[in-house]
């Protein structure tokens, strides 16, 4: 009795140290690594925000570079303005209405300052600004003299890559204007001599304010490749270069990555972060006082550290605590512990199952000596360090076995496990385990006599499983599938291979019952890259829509079938795919065709591991395509013909609409747009876009023969909203412009 309280009071005090000990490392360990992970942490994170912040005024920067790019084509074609640009001498209405034109594009954009048009045949200027300096000008009097140096260098500039300058507006009182410049040129003579330029200047205060903003610490500049600053950075002017100053160095030597590093900034240390260069070459760089980073960090330092002294001494008291709430049961404990160790030794076999149920399912920690010990300990014939292998067998039709057998299926299966063992007998050790379901594996442990037979080992085990099935078909009347695992230097990496084998017995699927299944084959798919047959997907879902049943099976048998060679998880994957996309059918048809789907509602999902044959999936995904085929083709004739002439009434009411499109047709009709363009395709030959253009062409083939309104006036009437679109569209029917065309069928008339 005295023995068994020292033995409990030794337990106990091995549980306090043990709570104690792990208590303490885990709190020091834990402090100090977030003591010295703090700061770092913490300028990561602020990298990060700046960075964001950076790629997002980048982008607003080639947002803006995008508008003035269009802006200035979209000037260059517009008709109205063409007489600014080419003609020498225009006359006062023709400058009055370009001028009108011109001031609605400066005033379409906000952060817009002014447009310039510039003719060389009249060196004069013709400018929409919100300042005095608006209206036309020569070279000699504009106010902005930089223009001019700009024009004159052209070669030096490329068109639609911002030109960051200052420059003067007003002559009596003139005030300084900071903006990004975007030329559009054309050239004569060789590129030598300057045609005509549509010039844009975007105000700098527009982007300044996204890039410092008030939430944001720090300061925020950009830099082009030469280190010249290209916004407002403190009192440093535009166009200064920076490329000499401390801490533009390692940003200048850095020429192509992002990245940040701390270096001191006009006497103050600072976190720099900045961009890689964008596709204009310029740089975007944040510059965060160190301080304002870290004074969080060192209070919240201050404070985990004292948080961790609080919680390391309430862990020590509260160890304490529970080591003598455990010392009085621990010899009660230790007395149960005994009880069960002789109990376990009256039921080895039990035992044993269990742990190598375990081991194999991943429940059990294996270890080379641990694993040699519990083996002896069962009392199993196996050589833990020998070669060894795994085979699964699988019961076939297991459903049909369980009913057959009912109450006695385990019994039968024990059964089976010894006609296994026994049969294996003949050249290996053998153990059997019963993972339950229709699941067994086989452990075939070589014996020392193996290698003098000179048979080959897959030989030999395949000749051991086909007497195996029969065996178990003569006595037990059911089959079995066999998957055979590859051989393992010893039980251990037998162990270990379990769930490749696991994975392979699923390809009984394909295989069919009886099969025999290597786990090295079906390994070699993983070699293999799956690619889903988006095609074929896209061929199944016409099928079904239209009702095309055979076909569509045909299709889905296809794209399972390619399955086969792959790994079962893309199968399963497959499976799910296509699953959603036979609901995503359904769906579609409920909701276009007014459908009354019954079976199809519910249970799409036909769970795979209770399949074990391919055609029992077959099965089930051929009878919801019968189904939805039998109710589309109920519907289809009549309602399509219905659904063609609504879609034609709305085209013949709403084509002066110039919001008359596919979507607004399939919203009024409540249908997918997909939908209906694709069965409005099926049932015309015709695309539904091309219809709504031929219907508003003919509309203004009329209006052009009965009435003297003008083309832009005609196209406004016939639904579109872009003159230049609707001459490209006019001329692809009619083959010429509206313009020759009136003339065209009025000649014919008078004749």
């Amino acid at each position: 009795m005295r023995k068994r309280s020292e033995d409990s009071q030794k337990v106990f005090t091995r549980i306090l140290i043990g709570i104690i000990i792990s208590t303490v490392a885990t709190l020091l360990v834990a402090s100090a690594i977030l003591y010295v992970n703090y700061n770092r942490i913490a300028l990561r994170q602020v990298y990060r925000t700046d960075m964001n912040s950076l790629t997002q005024t980048s982008r607003e920067v080639a947002k803006m570079t995008e508008t003035a790019k269009s802006l200035s084509y979209q000037i260059y074609q517009d008709y109205t303005i063409s007489a600014l640009l080419f003609y020498s001498k225009p006359d006062i209405y023709e400058i009055t209405s370009a001028m009108e034109q011109l001031d609605n594009y400066q005033m379409s954009l906000p952060f817009i300052e002014s447009i310039y048009v510039y003719n060389s045949k009249s060196n004069e200027f013709f400018i929409s600004s919100n300042e005095v300096r608006n209206g036309q000008q020569s070279t000699s009097e504009i106010d902005d003299q930089g223009i001019t140096g700009i024009l004159q260098h052209f070669h030096d500039y490329k068109p639609f890559v911002p030109i960051p300058r200052t420059y003067q507006v007003g002559s009596t009182e003139a005030t300084e204007v900071n903006s990004y410049t975007y030329l559009c040129y054309d050239t004569i003579n060789d590129n030598t001599k300057l045609n005509f330029a549509v010039i844009v200047n975007i105000k700098d205060d527009w982007l300044s304010p996204n890039m410092n903003t008030v939430d944001q610490p720090g300061k925020t500049f950009i830099v082009n490749e030469n280190g010249d600053l290209l916004s407002e950075f403190g009192n440093r002017t535009l166009m200064s270069n920076l490329s000499n100053e401390a801490f533009m160095l390692p940003i200048m030597q850095d020429a192509e990555q992002s990245a940040y590093f701390t270096e001191e900034v006009d006497g103050e240390k600072s976190l720099i972060t900045y961009t890689a260069p964008d596709s204009l070459g310029w740089r975007y760089v944040r510059i965060t006082p160190y301080d304002l980073i870290t004074s969080d960090i060192r209070s919240m330092r201050t404070h985990t550290v004292l948080f961790c002294i609080g919680l390391l001494i309430a862990g020590v008291l509260l160890s304490y605590l529970v080591s003598r709430k455990l010392y009085h049961p621990i010899d009660k404990v230790l007395v149960r512990l005994r009880v069960m160790e002789a109990e376990r030794r009256g039921s080895l076999h039990l035992l044993r199952q269990d742990f190598l149920r375990g081991a194999l399912q991943g429940r059990e920690t294996v270890t080379g000596g641990m694993l040699e010990e519990r083996m002896k300990f069962y009392g199993s014939s196996i050589d833990i360090h020998r070669a060894s292998r795994l085979v699964l067998l699988r019961i076939d039709h297991f459903t049909e076995f369980s009913e057959t057998y009912r109450d006695e299926t385990q019994l039968v299966k024990y059964a089976m496990m010894n006609i296994c063992t026994e049969t294996a007998d003949l050249h290996y050790n053998a153990e059997a385990v019963d993972m339950g379901g229709d699941l067994i594996t086989l452990i075939f442990n070589e014996k020392l006599d193996i290698q003098a037979q000179g048979q080959p080992a897959l030989n030999r085990i395949e000749e051991l499983l086909r007497m195996m099935q029969a065996a178990v078909m003569t006595h037990l009347k059911c089959s079995i599938s066999c998957t055979i695992g590859t051989e393992e230097a010893s039980l251990e990496d037998s162990i270990a291979s379990y769930t490749r084998s696991a994975e392979a017995s699923l390809h009984r699927l394909f295989m069919g019952p009886g099969c025999l299944i290597y786990t090295s084959d079906i390994m070699a798919y993983h070699m293999k890259e799956y690619a889903f047959p988006a095609g074929k997907e896209r061929q199944l879902v016409d099928y079904l829509m239209t009702g095309k049943t055979r076909e569509a099976k045909q299709v889905y048998a296809d794209i399972v079938g390619e399955t086969a060679a792959y790994p079962f998880t893309v199968f399963q994957l497959a499976l799910s795919h296509l699953t959603m996309t036979l609901n995503h059918v359904r769906n579609t048809l409920k909701k276009n065709n007014q459908l009354t789907l019954d079976s199809v509602s519910d249970g799409l999902m036909l769970p795979v591991k209770d399949a074990e044959d391919i055609s029992e999936v077959h099965e089930h995904f051929y009878r919801m395509f019968d189904e939805l085929g039998s109710k589309v083709e109920e519907k289809r004739t009549l309602k399509h013909e219905e659904l063609i002439n609504k879609i034609n009434a709305i085209i013949e009411r709403d084509y002066a609409d110039p919001n008359l499109c596919l979507t607004s047709i399939a919203d009024e009709l409540g249908m997918s747009p997909i939908y209906v363009s694709r069965l409005y395709k099926q049932l015309t030959l015709k695309g539904l876009t091309d219809v709504i253009n031929e219907t508003r062409i003919a509309k203004a083939q009329n209006l052009l023969v009965e009435t003297e309104n003008s083309v832009a006036d005609i196209a406004e009437r016939t639904g579109f909203t872009n003159s230049s679109y609707f001459y490209r569209m006019f001329k692809k029917f009619n083959g010429v412009t509206p313009n020759d065309y009136r003339r065209k069928e009025l000649h014919s008339e008078q004749l």
